[in-house]
């Protein structure tokens, strides 16, 4: 599940974060959150990935998208179920909207499918 920009540290903390958001409620955020907090990407709370040069700001338009589809603003509470249903209806329109074309979409391609099925560890 690692390749390009993705570590296996990285891919770890993606599960945590989403077996953590089974147990209790999240917070929408502006910004880099805690699924960002391992990227290598990130520095100093900027989005410094190779999308062609402009990692911040691809990073700022696919939130937003991501939002928009979801019906979410920033500040928003969310409980993991209804907002797992909820992405796991988007992320078909996310990935034909935000991924098309893009370089890295073979090495995040993984990470979104498994988001789109994960069921929390027993």
């Amino acid at each position: 599940m690692h390749g390009k920009g993705h570590s296996a540290e990285f891919a770890r903390n993606v599960i945590g974060v989403l077996e953590r958001l089974t147990e209790s409620p999240g917070t929408v955020v502006a910004g880099p959150d805690d699924l960002c907090a391992r990227c290598p990407a990130l520095v100093d709370g900027i989005c410094v990935g190779t999308v062609e040069g402009e990692g911040e700001a691809v990073v700022r338009v696919l939130d937003a998208l991501a939002l928009e589809l979801l019906e979410m603003r920033p500040g928003d509470a969310f409980e993991y179920g209804a907002t797992t249903l909820a992405a796991q209806r988007i992320l078909k329109q996310w990935r034909s909207l935000a991924c098309a074309g893009c370089p890295s979409e073979a090495d995040c391609g993984p990470m979104i499918d498994l988001m789109r099925r994960f069921q929390p560890l027993d």
